[in-house]
């Protein structure tokens, strides 16, 4: 059983071993560390700094040193996700006097869980995966009796396309930060720059990067605008943190960031991103038949926050097996549990988040991810991932570009 506590403004996960009776932190015996979720420093905080600017409230804490720069009036505020550009990897990538890591304001915590589609959502929404019910790569869906990928609306287990609505665009939609800033701003106008996938998107960062630049400069008008760019993320997972591809890339990123922040005017661009992440080792669940004829259903969310369905007369066998096979890479939690507990956020919850979880939830806090297989579709390996609970993937920089 998980306890939580919040030590200093921040939550920290106390759990212990009933085989063992030790008291661990996040699964480690109790240390002094830095891994916790600080959702007043975070890119929550990020989002809702951007929304009492324009909007004069927010519904969650914002960040003061955002705030003060925010509040020097400029007229164009460009907010840049840069997916998966973690503090770590930054630095790992970067020499310590690079542009990018001269620019960094602080450094912040990402959302829980740490990945792409609970974490660009809270930027874009202002709410934290708890209230937004974007819990992770692909969810359980009962309304559908399917595991869903949000961003593509497929099943994920067969690749599948979806032919009903997108739970994306009806169980779980949101009105962002953006609709609510032009509500109330009739003087400011919106553009969302994101890769080619969007209707109008870019092909590549530099033309990202140009594409701010020659919006800034389209009228006289106050303008907020999005920016999303998918690398380094594509490539962490198939290279690792620290390679030479990922070193190539930062590389770039910076110089166009460079060029771009030497063309503009009276702009304030704020840089982030949604997660980190962590070289891993995957293990796939079928190795284990005895715990894989517990679930009554294939395994949910991510490989580093895995929710499992599990037969109602099988879920003592299933937690004894999975802690027995797992219990030094992850913490396991009943639902009841996890769903008392404030990481996945604070304030509201959802009402679909708990349909969307099983009768357990593991959260990653070494190198480990499971995977799991119907036999349906092959799964391509990865070097690296994210969504689990170490400082690789929690760690975010705020980058602040002043432009007068």
């Amino acid at each position: 059983m998980g306890v939580f506590l919040y030590i200093q403004n921040k939550l920290f996960i106390v759990f212990v071993d009933k085989f063992s009776n030790q008291v661990f932190l996040l699964g480690m015996k109790i240390v002094m560390t830095n891994i916790s979720v600080d959702y007043g420093n975070s890119i929550l905080s990020v989002s809702n700094s951007v929304l009492m600017y324009f909007n004069g409230a927010a519904e969650y804490s914002t960040l003061p040193e955002l705030d003060a720069v925010l509040n020097k009036n400029y007229k164009n505020v460009v907010l840049m996700v840069i997916d998966c550009m973690g503090t770590f990897i930054l630095k790992q990538n970067l020499p310590q006097n690079s542009f990018l890591n001269r620019h960094i304001l602080k450094n912040i915590s990402s959302v829980f869980p740490p990945t792409t589609a609970a974490a660009t959502t809270t930027f874009h929404c202002g709410l934290p995966p708890l209230h937004s019910g974007w819990l992770g790569w692909m969810s359980y869906f009962p309304q559908y009796n399917k595991i869903i990928e949000l961003f593509r609306n497929t099943e994920f287990y067969s690749g599948k396309p979806i032919s009903e609505p997108a739970p994306s665009e009806s169980l779980i939609r949101y009105d962002s930060i953006y609709s609510k800033i032009v509500k109330k701003n009739p003087d400011v106008k919106y553009y969302k720059i994101f890769p080619p996938f969007d209707p109008d998107g870019v092909n590549s960062f530099e033309e990202m990067c140009e594409r701010i630049v020659q919006t800034t400069k389209k009228n006289s008008d106050r303008k907020i605008i999005s920016a999303y760019w998918t690398e380094p993320d594509h490539s962490i997972h198939q290279y690792g943190v620290k390679s030479p591809e990922i070193k190539d890339i930062l590389t770039d990123i910076e110089k166009q960031v460079v060029k771009m922040s030497n063309k503009l005017e009276d702009t304030i661009v704020i840089i982030s991103a949604d997660h980190g992440a962590i070289n891993v080792e995957e293990i796939y669940l079928n190795k284990f038949p005895d715990l894989c004829e517990t679930f009554d259903r294939p395994p949910a969310l991510e490989a580093r926050f895995v929710t499992f369905f599990v037969k109602p007369n099988r879920r003592d066998n299933f937690e004894n097996l999975f802690r027995e096979y797992f219990g030094k890479d992850f913490v396991l939690f009943t639902k009841k549990d996890f769903l008392s507990s404030c990481i996945l956020g604070t304030n509201r919850m959802h009402q679909i988040v708990p349909s969307l979880l099983g009768d357990f939830v593991a959260i990653a806090i070494k190198d480990k991810s499971l995977r799991y297989s119907t036999g349906e579709k092959i799964f391509s390996p990865l070097k690296a991932d994210h969504a689990g609970f170490t400082p690789e993937e929690m760690t975010v920089p705020l980058i602040v570009l002043e432009e007068k």
